[in-house]
């Protein structure tokens, strides 16, 4: 790491590595249904955790602009404790009980989420030398690309072995030992990922606040006052500020289309012809080619224009669209889809790279938190738009939703979605700039 990098910066990766590379995700909804819960509830729960997010998500923001932002990733912290704590303790077999700790689960998973999301990037950004920021940002970036990378690749692998009971009695059963019930099994990635919440708060608790928050001697009420205050101002501010508003905008637009395709990717590779067994291996290749493209991250936001970076970014995604809606058959198509998948961490990084450089430090938490709130809104809407999109085709083409000719028909319009709220965009961004 640059001996110019503050011990803040690098705690950082190690908090987003602790944080988001958790051990029970390969298995998440399988989790859920081998704990005795319907699909049925666990799209209700997971509609707990959004709401959760979309409330606390720009407060949480405005209270670590007041109140610091170590103090926020210390709750980030204590939250996902008591979340995997919860999960820990869920009685396998009793309904009752497993639905409502999975509801306090699913808030306090939230609300972690929220309390770090602005915080966590506040902080690092703030603590970095002012006149080498820019540079330091996109390489810590590149950096944190690398690690979260080889962290999903990690986490991934280990949970699903760990989750799968018949490993488990075999390794035992080598070793000369005896075997271990069911109910233990299923639980060690649950395990495992409270020992990295336990972790992930000891890395807060070895960040230090940056001076302003440590030389504040407003009350506690003045500090709420203010951190209300400060959601209007921030808002205000963004509306105001051209290109805090485009970065936004475009985060929106792009980020949306992206992310519903990943999550339902799988639904793509039984089109193509994927059985569910390589699900794994493909999750690890787009992480491995994350790994490798790290570099052309940090390149391409220190050589080019955000105009260019976008435009390039755009192109990436409307052909990788295009060939989704006109899926070749094995792993061809999964091939011609990869640079959409990798397209979702250069997004990542740019928003995060053109951003923080726009704002000030008084609002930095709560400008990031405004980014994340919108991307949320924009994720659930696209949500809803493809589950109207799926019932619309279903009628017309009188077949049940589940059918691959649905799935395949509802792609044929994504391509063009995108592009046709890109242009509105651009269109709406050239209006707000002459008003």
């Amino acid at each position: 790491m640059d001996s110019r990098m503050p011990l803040n910066a690098r705690l950082f990766i190690w908090f987003r590595l602790l944080f988001n590379c958790r051990f029970y995700y390969p298995i998440f909804t399988v989790l859920f249904l081998d704990l005795g819960l319907s699909i049925g509830e666990f799209a209700a729960l997971n509609v707990v955790w959004a709401i959760t997010i979309v409330l606390l998500e720009v407060p949480s923001g405005a209270l670590a602009d007041q109140f610091g932002r170590k103090r926020l990733m210390v709750a980030a912290g204590v939250l996902m404790v008591l979340e995997m704590g919860v999960l820990c303790l869920m009685p396998v077999g009793n309904h009752d009980v497993v639905l409502w700790l999975f509801v306090l689960n699913r808030i306090l998973s939230g609300a972690a989420e929220a309390c770090a999301s602005g915080a966590d990037e506040a902080l690092a950004y703030d603590s970095l030398p002012e006149e080498d920021r820019s540079a330091l940002w996109s390489r810590l970036m590149a950096r944190l690309s690398r690690a979260m990378a080889l962290g999903f690749i990690v986490s991934s692998i280990s949970g699903s072995v760990l989750y799968d009971h018949g490993n488990i009695s075999s390794l035992l059963h080598w070793l000369g030992l005896g075997d271990i019930p069911r109910d233990v099994t299923m639980k060690l990635p649950l395990a495992l990922n409270f020992l990295t919440g336990v972790a992930c708060l000891l890395t807060c608790l070895r960040m230090t606040e940056v001076s302003h928050f440590q030389t504040t001697q407003a009350s506690f009420s003045e500090r709420v006052s203010q951190a209300w205050q400060g959601i209007l101002e921030t808002g205000r501010w963004i509306w105001r500020t051209h290109a805090a508003l485009k970065i936004i905008v475009l985060g929106v637009v792009f980020d949306s289309i992206i992310r519903l395709f990943l999550t339902v990717s799988s639904n793509f590779y039984r089109l193509v012809g994927i059985s569910e067994g390589w699900y794994g291996v493909i999750g690890t290749t787009a992480s491995m080619l994350g790994l490798l493209t790290a570099g052309l991250m940090e390149t391409c936001s220190t050589r080019f224009s955000m105009t260019r970076n976008f435009v390039g970014l755009a192109l990436v995604i409307f052909g990788s669209l295009l060939c989704a809606a006109h899926p070749q058959q094995g792993w061809l198509g999964v091939a011609l889809i990869m640079p959409l998948m990798l397209g979702m961490r250069f997004l990542q990084f740019f928003l995060s790279y053109y951003l923080n450089a726009e704002v000030d430090s008084a609002r930095r938490a709560t400008a990031l938190s405004f980014r994340g709130l919108t991307l949320n809104l924009a994720y659930g809407c696209m949500t809803l738009l493809f589950g109207w999109q799926t019932h619309w085709l279903e009628e017309r083409m009188y077949v049940p939703a589940e059918d691959p000719s649905v799935f395949a028909a509802s792609l044929t319009w994504w391509p063009w979605w995108f592009a046709g709220t890109l242009v509105v965009a651009t269109l709406l961004l050239r209006g707000h700039r002459k008003g």
